[in-house]
């Protein structure tokens, strides 16, 4: 991964698709290509440099083959596969076949009446990251045709249009949580206290907790394991200790908020939960090589 993390919020996107969105807050697309060339990035930096984004981006792949990574996951996502991005989430593109065909949901926070379906999809996340979940061929031709009906919804804007997309994209989740719930059961008869299962679940821990809890002993008692277990089962799980994983996070956010220039360095600092503005400096350029402001200037 690249130095740089660009942050998009895709604010400029809602005109430039205005007959694939509403409202300024959803986005229907078919081409996660075109969305990026449209935030002004250029096209030899669309590959390989990863960004950061306040919104749930929702990608299914028809057609060709998409490799990804989002945050520590790397993902090739081929016909029938379905990627979601949560906010916060840092992604990166590492190729995109030519003959890619796609489909791109975006949607902002403010796109739901309240924040009850961003917590359940949160809640449930953990299903979507066995490896970029392969859709059954009832549930891709059911997603293909609620995509249809969003879009055509899209182009009416009537009174009731974003009700009526709400619930079609609600559709389409429950339909995948069916496929996932399944899938999920049958799994975890066989990865209950394996070291993969201790792997996920501390990995959820951190993408949730990482900003406040620093220390290796809150996760272990979380997950009600020593430390130094902990550390042996993270270790052997993926080739890192558990301190690297929530160091590798803290690098990421770090990166992200200064780049986006929309906090100061204090700010960022307590942010993320550091005793000072000093103490997060020597963090930084430990695992940076710089300074957070000479980051910043880059």
């Amino acid at each position: 991964m690249k130095d740089k993390v660009t942050q998009i919020d895709h604010s400029e996107l809602f005109e430039i698709f205005e007959n694939e969105s509403i409202e300024e807050s959803f986005i229907a697309s078919a081409d996660i290509r075109n969305i990026l060339l449209s935030e002004n990035i250029p096209e030899e930096e669309i590959l390989n440099y990863p960004y950061l984004t306040n919104d749930l981006i929702i990608i299914i792949y028809l057609e060709g083959y998409f490799k990804a990574k989002v945050d520590w996951r790397n993902y090739t996502l081929e016909k029938g596969s379905l990627l979601v991005i949560m906010p916060k989430q840092v992604f990166e593109i590492r190729e995109i076949s030519p003959d890619a065909d796609s489909i791109v949901y975006i949607m902002k926070k403010n796109f739901w009446d309240n924040n009850n379906f961003f917590e359940s999809i949160e809640l449930k996340q953990h299903f979507f990251k066995e490896s970029g979940l392969k859709l059954s061929e009832n549930r891709l031709n059911e997603a293909i045709t609620l995509y249809h009906l969003i879009k055509q919804k899209l182009t009416e804007k009537h009174l009731f249009s974003r009700q009526i997309i709400q619930h079609y994209i609600s559709v389409m989740f429950y339909n995948v949580y069916a496929q996932l719930q399944q899938q999920y059961t049958q799994k975890s008869k066989y990865k209950l206290h394996t070291k993969e299962y201790f792997f996920e679940q501390f990995m959820r821990l951190v993408e949730r907790h990482f900003k406040e809890e620093h220390q290796i002993t809150f996760y272990a008692e979380k997950l009600h394991l020593t430390s130094k277990y902990l550390s042996e089962v993270i270790r052997s799980a993926s080739g890192m200790t558990a301190g690297q994983w929530i160091q590798e996070y803290l690098i990421i956010e770090a990166r992200a908020l200064l780049k986006s220039g929309k906090m100061s360095i204090k700010q960022i600092s307590n942010e993320l939960n550091f005793y000072d503005q000093s103490h997060f400096g020597v963090f930084f350029k430990k695992h940076v090589g710089c300074s957070p402001k000479a980051y910043q200037k880059r």
